[in-house]
């Protein structure tokens, strides 16, 4: 890591075994194969460095607009929880969809030509980039502009939670 400091880097190792032992801020927290400890170690202070870097930017925020600065943590959680890939509902089926043009190589235009030849009208594929409720009956219209199952669509739609409980 290229970064300079004046301290110890939070996620450290001891080379001289071959199960590298593995220490968080002095803690012992585990012990890794030497071909694996320095990529681990290297992830792990990267996302501490990336964390601190968020929550110094969400505390000048802030600051700057007079929002109450005791709600850093909670402004830090809502912006990890928008940047993080949605698992369910219309953000996750949208996801898919962008990934599908990709994956077709598609522009924005051919795409939209493409999904209605499947019967997803341009103001449907909107609602659902919009992250408006998909109903059931573009279920399976999604499904075949995916090439999954109905049923699948349906699971990303509801979320596991959903299915778990009906």
């Amino acid at each position: 890591m290229s970064l300079l400091r004046n301290e110890p880097l939070d996620w450290q190792s001891n080379p001289e075994t071959s199960y590298i032992p593995v220490y968080h801020k002095g803690s012992l927290v585990g012990f890794f194969k030497q071909e694996y400890v320095n990529e681990i170690l290297y992830f792990l202070n990267e996302e501490e460095v990336l964390k601190k870097a968020l929550k110094k930017a969400c505390a000048d925020l802030l600051k700057k607009t007079g929002g109450d600065i005791t709600k850093v943590n909670y402004l830090v959680q809502k912006y990890i929880k928008v940047s993080e890939r949605p698992k369910y509902g219309s953000r996750a089926i949208a996801l898919l969809l962008q990934e599908r043009q990709k994956e077709l190589d598609l522009n924005n235009q051919e795409f939209v030509k493409f999904c209605d030849t499947f019967k997803i009208s341009p103001t449907e594929l909107n609602s659902i980039y919009a992250g408006e409720p998909i109903d059931d009956s573009l279920l399976a219209p999604i499904s075949r502009v995916l090439g999954i199952t109905r049923e699948r669509v349906q699971e990303v739609r509801d979320g596991v939670e959903a299915q778990k409980s009906t």
